[in-house]
């Protein structure tokens, strides 16, 4: 049964090339429908793509498609091809994935080594340092308000009057 549908649409691809010029080559999933046509007799075969919405989406498109579409790849791709291309690209993301996520755990581990190996500087000032800067800055302060030219001693409010 498979067969008679098989030669009946050979038969029907045959007559539509030689009314329209153009050879049903595949359908994908999407239902595109993938053409190969010649507009002359002396051309070059032309391989276009035939959308059931009418627009072209390049991202929508199996890769082996694309690559036949573009030249890449010489013969359109088989259901067979484009499944094996598909089980690739699921094993190649999960090793990608398992990567990814070795290098973060190694970048954890280095990050964690290093911030350990940092010990923070624990400040070594005693109690008598502390008190004889207080008092270094207590009795050089009271030397510059006494070596000062306003007259020294204590700062008193509104008793200041400009010389005229």
């Amino acid at each position: 049964m498979a067969s008679i549908f098989k030669g009946l649409r050979s038969a029907v691809s045959r007559v539509s090339k030689k009314f329209t010029g153009k050879e049903l080559v595949g359908t994908d999933k999407l239902g595109n429908r993938y053409v190969v046509f010649k507009p002359y007799e002396d051309s070059k075969e032309r391989r276009l793509v035939e959308t059931p919405s009418g627009f072209y989406d390049k991202d929508e498109m199996h890769k082996l498609w694309s690559m036949w579409l573009s030249g890449t790849k010489d013969t359109p791709p088989t259901d067979a091809e484009m499944d094996e291309y598909d089980q690739r690209q699921v094993i190649l993301a999960a090793r990608v994935q398992k990567v990814q996520e070795e290098d973060d755990k190694k970048r954890l581990e280095e990050r964690m080594d290093r911030e350990l190996s940092q010990e923070p500087e624990s400040p070594s000032v005693s109690l008598s340092g502390v008190l004889s800067a207080m008092n270094k800055d207590e009795s050089s302060s009271a030397t510059k308000s006494e070596d000062s030219s306003s007259g020294g001693g204590k700062f008193q409010p509104k008793s200041w009057t400009p010389d005229s």
